[in-house]
């Protein structure tokens, strides 16, 4: 029996999305930094809040999971009753 050795890559098989900030969300998704806030703070967009506990919240988002939920509620809306 032999050992094969194993070739492991110096790249990463995928590199982590890096959170942005409330600015750049609302840009990406079009709306005013109020409003992506408020959609966050209600759940209707996905958001992190940097310390949950914390009075006033610094929130972060990755833009792959706003697409997503903006694609799903406009492909929802299609959708045959």
């Amino acid at each position: 029996m032999s050992i094969q050795p194993v070739l492991v890559s110096a790249q990463p098989l995928h590199e982590a999305e890096p959170f942005v900030d409330a600015e750049t969300a609302a840009a990406f998704v079009g709306v005013t930094r109020h409003t992506l806030l408020q959609k966050a703070r209600s759940g209707k967009l996905p958001g992190h809040p940097l310390d949950p506990r914390a009075k006033k919240k610094d929130w972060r988002f990755k833009l792959s999971e706003l697409d997503r939920c903006l694609c799903s509620t406009v492909n929802s809306q299609q959708q045959p009753t």
